[in-house]
């Protein structure tokens, strides 16, 4: 198995900005004076109808600051506390008006993180915010076929401009759009690329996103009726595992941005335990796969995607309760970070976790706001669990265990949902 190493980006701040200090891309050989803060680097929306508020957590009582930035500059800047229970909330509303922008958040410590919760009066989308750029991401589980609006949004906090090209194939093969090529992002700006203008009728999109110059941070965007989704464009890599909530509703996508066709195993986690070799299949080249989450049956489920050359995974389900996409995990760990879970109308949520060993694990998961409340839980070697949230309106949630875990969070609101994949703390 191979295991992903989740590194925090290091940025190095110029001292002649004041309001946002954009993080400078690393230089080889190059030492810094002083230890940089750690960032994070979050889609952000405020305006036609939506709203955002940024979950932060930290393992430690610390500070930092979230900047709001579009169009070259700083909107609007506010510093925070995580306080005695590690966590915070930032109602983006307070910081700046902004449009669909993003936002640059400093934390406290290389263990921490910070997620995005859009809330809309039908709507909900929730996903952790990125922390790292790499030269090419996937971002597979998009369509502009009728009454579904994808877009993407292409984010670069730093100094200088970066330039981007989407390879991007459908059920129709390769797609040559000139302005899939060549993208720029300026400084410090984010740029949505409307992906319904540009290919309308697809029914199903997987998209390459390969930086040729500076660094950018992808997410995608799909609106299905009155409900949106928020998913990141994450590195590939050879191994993935996705929980998938009780329901076994929806589908996993499995694309590649390798020019040649990719051989990948399926092994299911579901009510009879581990089923290795469940299925098997190919990815097209530059394309996707899908398999079925139902699988596992009614109550809560996991699959192992194995491949054969590096892939992104990504859960996606398109309900009449709302439209929902997140990545899987690359690596199973014994502590996790939940930014922003909680954050839903009235706290309302539900945690799923897999247990990817042999033993069965002792879980603690925490509920964080000014008071943090926590419980116990057992999960069965080879299994997974599922339970509802454990304390109202809370910022954000943490798991501590033993053994090979993996969480997610799942928000309903009745007329919505939110899927959103959780950060893991990897001891080294």
């Amino acid at each position: 198995m191979t295991k992903a190493v989740f590194a925090l980006i290091i940025a190095v701040f110029a001292a002649a900005v004041v309001i946002l200090p954009a993080p400078m891309a690393p230089q080889s050989g190059q030492a810094a004076a002083v230890d940089p803060p750690f960032v994070s680097v979050c889609p952000v929306e405020e305006g036609s109808g939506r709203s955002t508020t940024i979950g932060i957590v930290a393992t430690v009582n610390g500070t930092g600051q979230f900047t709001a930035f579009a169009g070259g500059s700083p909107a609007g800047s506010a510093p925070f506390e995580t306080g005695a229970s590690g966590s915070v909330a930032i109602p983006v509303i307070d910081v700046a008006a902004i449009g669909v922008a993003a936002g640059l958040v400093e934390l406290p410590s290389v263990e921490a993180a910070s997620g995005s919760m859009f809330l809309g009066t039908e709507s909900v989308a929730h996903e952790s915010c990125l922390a790292m750029p790499a030269q090419q991401t996937l971002l597979a589980g998009g369509s502009t076929i009728s009454g579904q609006d994808f877009e993407v949004q292409l984010m670069n906090p730093y100094s200088g401009e970066a330039v981007v090209d989407l390879t991007v194939r459908s059920e129709s093969g390769l797609e040559s759009a000139p302005q899939l090529q060549g993208i720029a992002v300026p400084s410090r700006s984010s740029v949505v690329i409307d992906l319904d203008e540009i290919l309308p009728g697809r029914e199903s999109l997987a998209l390459t996103v390969d930086t040729t110059r500076g660094s950018v941070m992808a997410v995608g965007r799909l609106s299905v009726g009155t409900d949106g989704a928020l998913w990141n464009a994450v590195a590939p890599a050879l191994d993935w595992y996705v929980p998938i909530p009780a329901g076994g509703v929806g589908e996993v996508v499995i694309s590649t941005g390798v020019a040649s066709d990719v051989e990948y195993q399926v092994d299911l986690y579901g009510t009879d335990g581990l089923i290795e070799a469940f299925e098997e299949g190919v990815v097209p080249a530059r394309g996707a796969a899908v398999v079925g989450a139902g699988a596992g049956g009614v109550g809560a489920s996991a699959i192992r995607v194995v491949s054969t050359q590096p892939v992104a995974v990504v859960l996606r389900s398109i309900e009449e309760g709302g439209v929902a996409l997140t990545t899987g995990s690359t690596v199973p760990a014994s502590r996790w970070l939940l930014p922003g879970a909680g954050l839903g109308p009235g706290g309302i949520g539900r945690m799923v976790i897999l247990n990817a060993g042999l033993d069965e694990a002792t879980v603690i998961v925490t509920a964080l706001r000014e008071e943090s409340v926590a419980e116990q839980f057992v999960v069965p070697a080879g299994t997974v669990v599922e339970f509802p949230a454990i304390d109202g309106n809370a910022d954000a949630y943490t798991l501590k265990g033993e053994g090979l875990l993996v969480p997610m969070w799942v928000t309903s609101t009745g007329t919505a949902t939110a899927y959103s994949a959780a950060v893991p703390l990897v001891d080294e």
